[in-house]
């Protein structure tokens, strides 16, 4: 088995999942990070402590292979970073049956069934384990969600499962935390916002970094922690 901390990366073909695999790889850690099919290619593939996944994370059956696939090849799982997800605007008016469940299923359903999976790996190890979700501005302002009802209901779910998590911490030994960005300073949020100020930003590599601190035993003492990465949007 690693002696390495072992750190499970979703959405690791995304921009923020780049950035954050990239960071975690650095400070030390065995990364397993998924993909939605094996010929994603990633630029860090070919790195000795990095192994590509592909997996469908709104499946049950294909987390719990997963992670049975992380515990039997590394022996645990110290840290995941779940990143996927996605976003859809749209006022109340306007939000359909179809809209809301897409995005139920790609901001909750995935981060709640890998949390199930992972909180009960983390329970039965020695170590103990820490998850972190990926909030959203609108989900904690609602005069920032009218425009993306969808997108901000299914984020607020997020924070619930946070304090769920955290509440069984002392028994369990893992803890959950939160971030929450404002705007990513991606290519694609610029291209969609050609006319904001890009400095306002928050860059990927600020989030990752955020992400690396949580990973690290510095971050011990932290409990039901909810980080607001705004930058000046």
């Amino acid at each position: 088995m690693s002696q390495k901390k072992i750190a499970l990366v979703t959405g690791a073909s995304g921009n923020l999942g780049r950035s954050v695999t990239n960071r975690l790889l650095g400070e030390g850690f065995v990364v397993v990070g998924t993909v939605k099919t094996p010929d994603e290619s990633l630029e860090f593939e070919d790195h000795p402590s990095f192994e590509k996944y592909a997996v469908d994370v709104s499946n049950e059956s294909e987390i719990s292979n997963l992670v049975n696939h992380i515990s039997q090849n590394y022996g645990q799982v110290d840290f995941a970073a779940l990143l996927v997800g996605g976003f859809a605007m749209g006022t109340l008016a306007e939000t359909t049956h179809k809209d809301l469940e897409k995005m139920y299923r790609l901001n909750f359903l995935t981060a709640y069934l890998c949390c199930q999976k992972l909180s009960a790996q983390m329970s039965d190890q020695e170590q103990d384990g820490h998850i972190v979700l990926v909030g959203a501005r609108p989900a904690l302002d609602p005069s920032a969600a009218a425009d993306m009802v969808s997108y901000a209901l299914s984020k607020s779910l997020l924070f619930q499962l946070e304090k769920i998590v955290n509440a069984k911490t002392a028994e369990t030994g893992v803890r959950c935390s939160v971030i929450v960005p404002s705007v990513l300073n991606t290519p694609p949020n610029r291209e969609s916002m050609p006319d904001a100020n890009f400095n306002d930003w928050v860059t990927p590599e600020q989030v990752a970094e955020t992400i690396a601190f949580l990973a690290s035993s510095n971050s011990a003492p932290l409990r039901q922690t909810v980080l607001k990465l705004y930058g000046n949007a």
